[in-house]
């Protein structure tokens, strides 16, 4: 039997453990092993730890991305907003100077402030921008109201986001993360799992051939994955 290959990624790692885990719970043959009882059991249990850690390093990489629009949906009204103060267009020009005034007061700069200060910022321009007396101004300037709109669905969904962030990070600070679980995972398979299985089949090959020879071909399988990978680089 090859061992899982160590540059496997932390969710193909996660995978081939699961597999492995559905594979041993449906053998009804090898359910009187009280080793790999104990093992899957163990296996199970980092395996999940592994899916739940993957949740919490996708949940920060979907905050960033909410950032991000944000960001520039921020920059789309900024660039908008100096084409309309230098227009040549007289009554254009004088409502673009009136929301670049407003809009001045916060600037692309607040892209660089820090979540919480961001949002403070974001939701107070968007209370200028709301303003009776230059709603005038807004309707008069094409993709003018467009672009506000889009910076406040793109807060909406920042604030959305990042309330699941902060509900699941509460949850889950105490738990390592999915990178970390790894190795443990890739360990447990190939110095734990394998090792037992091929002297097993030396005592009793006719009752673990099945198992091990699937066992085997997940293993194989994730292996030519990795392989694959390694080869377009």
């Amino acid at each position: 039997m090859k061992p899982l290959n160590y540059q496997s990624r932390v969710t193909e790692v996660g995978d081939v453990a699961n597999r492995l885990a559905d594979l041993y719970k449906g053998t009804a043959t090898l359910q009187d092993d009280a080793f790999l009882k104990t093992f899957f059991k163990e296996l199970k249990t980092q395996g999940d730890a592994i899916t739940e850690a993957v949740k919490r390093d996708k949940a920060v990489s979907q905050l960033e991305d909410a950032d991000a629009q944000r960001d520039e949906a921020i920059r789309v009204l900024d660039k908008l907003l100096k084409g309309y103060e230098h227009i040549p267009v007289q009554e254009l020009n004088a409502h673009g100077k009136k929301l670049s005034a407003i809009f001045k007061k916060y600037g692309v700069k607040i892209t660089e402030e820090n979540y919480s200060s961001q949002s403070n910022l974001v939701d107070s321009l968007l209370k200028d921008l709301s303003a009776a007396e230059v709603q005038d101004a807004i309707t008069a300037l094409l993709g003018v109201s467009e672009a506000i709109a889009g910076i406040r669905t793109a807060q909406n969904n920042f604030n959305k986001v990042r309330s699941q962030y902060e509900k699941d990070f509460a949850q889950q600070q105490s738990k390592a993360s999915a990178s970390s679980l790894r190795k443990p995972l890739l360990q447990l398979i190939n110095k734990k799992l394998i090792p037992y299985l091929v002297a097993m089949m030396l005592v009793d090959e006719a009752k673990y051939t099945a198992f091990v020879s699937e066992t085997s071909k997940i293993i194989d399988d994730m292996n030519e994955v990795v392989k694959a990978r390694g080869k377009k680089k």
